[in-house]
């Protein structure tokens, strides 16, 4: 094999390794991964996992929108809510800390319905809709 076919295989190889490290480091894993590593997770409530923190809401909001940036935020004067792929992520108060909730997509919606709803939709999938107008195939 010749210093050059070497040379592009080892190149390739640490580009690889550097892209795999970068993964690890920056953003692999999800919001669950990140909330089990830096909150200290009080419950599962139905099916919602529970953590909690000494931080106010705010704070904890912006350590983990920065952490792991969600596809869409909104706040509420109830708590800040952070949506995600699969999980929607809802800090509200708890005292001088706070409470926050993770809860997969479609959960994650109907708890947190009066807050989303007008905002991310219903988190219904839209299937059942048959149009309201005259014609066939209703």
């Amino acid at each position: 094999m010749s210093l050059r076919a070497k040379l592009l295989i080892a190149g390739a190889l640490g580009g690889v390794g550097l892209i795999v490290l970068l993964f690890a480091i920056f953003g692999g894993g999800g919001i669950r991964p990140y909330l089990d590593d830096n909150f200290r997770r009080q419950s599962a409530n139905g099916n919602s996992i529970v953590y909690t923190s000494t931080s106010k809401p705010k704070a904890v909001y912006e350590k983990i929108r920065s952490a792991r940036p969600p596809a869409d935020t909104q706040f509420d004067p109830s708590g800040y809510f952070l949506r995600y792929s699969d999980d929607i992520v809802a800090i509200t108060a708890n005292g001088s800390g706070s409470r926050i909730y993770v809860d997969d997509e479609r959960r994650g919606y109907a708890h947190w319905l009066p807050f989303v709803g007008g905002v991310w939709g219903t988190g219904g999938s839209g299937d059942n809709f048959r149009g309201g107008g005259p014609g066939g195939g209703k």
